[in-house]
């Protein structure tokens, strides 16, 4: 790769001065504009002033044919930057396209759990190719063993730690010599000649620690950790509830191994989250702006089993047919009835299936929260049930269908709580992610329930509502 024009780039975060989003936007559309017309130079010192995460934005968006172009202007050091900013798939598909000899210089000034990451997802020839011609490939291979939503597979293995049996002015030296980044963390972790995990130690401390103090004197015994075979979701759950900077990763003889670092779960809880989402809406797996193939993928299927649920539904009505002949006024309503039940569960399946994800809800308390649920629902539809009746009798005039849609409605809401609160506890129970599609089979029983709640109640009355 060629050395770029020495122009020192522009960092893109909201702070005074620096160029706010439009700009970003607008840099990135005269890269794409200066490379369509052939002025690769000039699209290259423009592409150096982006920070490295906009700089990673460019490659995504642009045709292959243009970035094709453009990757073999850039140095090693400027793509190493580039992978650590952008999603770990697209990280993957660039370097599929990066011969073997420039990607091992690449990945060797990139960060070992980044480098984990591609190597693992990368074709398993080029995977190796790249690892034997790396410089530092002693520092990924122990992370190539551990899953990517692992402990193992988020830590940094190169990470200070002293031993417990020097003077703390020998600990700072060290720091000084072994560790030149080592300004920017607040603490260091203390092991013993084993590298057995014996605590943590704040750098403030141990700089004005006495000079006859020795480390394992001023440890701080109280340290939590995880082994590498944690999920993530947990790693982030136990930085979250004891506010923690840094996790440090043992083996099973307690030895450490690595550290996982705030920056690295941040990306985790977005990741957790998101898939939750879409898992919840049946697309899971798919990117904005992906092939179309991973979208029918991921959504056609639960599109076929919604279309049998409203199947199910028409059925429903159907069953009902005479009785809706006879009061026309009930088909006005069914939307009503449905539409307020899919909500409630909704509601209540997006707030279990997010606090099942921060652990906010052991198998203890699903009974309780089962309990809850109900309740709510019992309130919820008394109140929607009084208003929609009071509406249904002031528009139709007739006191008996506002009575007959307002226990369906107070129905409905009970039968909403109870699929919203069961069908995640019951897809836990059975040791499946509670957030597959929740959602749809929530507004499956709430529709095809709703629906015969309501006309069985009309069938009952039918004398009163003519």
């Amino acid at each position: 790769m060629e050395n770029p024009p020495n122009i020192p780039p522009k960092t893109t975060a909201n702070e005074p001065g620096l160029p706010d989003e439009g700009r970003v936007q607008e840099l990135i559309r005269e890269v794409n504009k200066l490379l369509e017309e052939g002025k690769r130079e000039a699209a290259l010192a423009e592409f150096n002033q982006l920070h490295p995460a906009d700089r990673g934005r460019v490659l995504v968006e642009l045709d292959r044919d243009l970035r094709d172009e453009l990757l073999p202007a850039l140095t090693a050091s400027n793509m190493a930057g580039i992978l650590e900013h952008i999603e770990p798939e697209e990280a993957v598909e660039l370097s599929k396209n990066i011969e073997v000899s420039i990607l091992s210089k690449i990945l060797d000034d990139t960060s070992p759990d980044v480098v984990a990451d591609i190597l693992k997802d990368l074709p398993q020839e080029k995977s190796y190719q790249t690892l034997e011609a790396m410089k530092e490939a002693e520092e990924v291979i122990p992370l190539l063993k551990y899953p990517d939503d692992s402990a193992g597979g988020l830590m940094t293995p190169d990470y200070p730690m002293i031993r417990e049996g020097i003077t703390s002015p020998s600990a700072l030296d060290e720091l000084r010599i072994l560790w030149p980044d080592a300004e920017n963390i607040s603490s260091v972790f203390i092991v013993d000649d084993e590298n057995r995990l014996v605590g943590s130690l704040s750098v403030t401390r141990l700089a004005l620690a006495r000079p006859t103090s020795m480390v394992g004197e001023i440890v701080d015994l109280n340290v939590i950790s995880v082994a590498a075979e944690t999920d993530q979701e947990e790693c982030a759950r136990l930085m979250e509830r004891y506010n923690l900077n840094q996790l440090p990763v043992v083996d099973q003889d307690h030895r450490l191994i690595g550290v996982i670092l705030a920056e690295d779960i941040v990306d985790v809880v977005e990741e957790e989250a998101t898939e939750d989402m879409y898992r919840m809406a049946g697309i899971s797996g798919e990117r904005v702006l992906g092939p179309l193939r991973n979208s029918l993928r991921s959504r056609l299927p639960w599109l076929y089993i919604n279309l049998a649920t409203a199947f199910l539904a028409a059925l429903v009505i159907s069953i009902f047919e005479s009785t809706i002949t006879k009061v026309v006024a009930l088909a006005v309503f069914l939307p009503v009835v449905a539409g307020q039940g899919g909500i409630g569960g909704t509601q209540t399946v997006t707030l279990l299936v997010r606090s099942m994800a921060l652990g906010e809800v052991p198998g203890h308390l699903a009974l309780r929260f089962l309990a809850r649920e109900i309740a709510l629902g019992v309130i919820h539809g008394a109140l929607l049930g009084l208003v929609v009746g009071l509406v249904a009798y002031a528009w139709k005039g007739n006191p008996m269908l506002g009575v007959v849609l307002g226990l369906a409605m107070l129905g409905n809401m009970v039968v909403a709580a109870l699929a919203g609160a069961g069908v995640p506890l019951l897809l836990r129970r059975l040791r499946m992610d509670p957030a597959v599609s929740s959602a749809v089979f929530v507004t499956t029983f709430t529709d095809v329930l709703g629906f015969l709640l309501f006309l069985s109640l009309a069938a009952a009355f039918i004398n009163f509502l003519l």
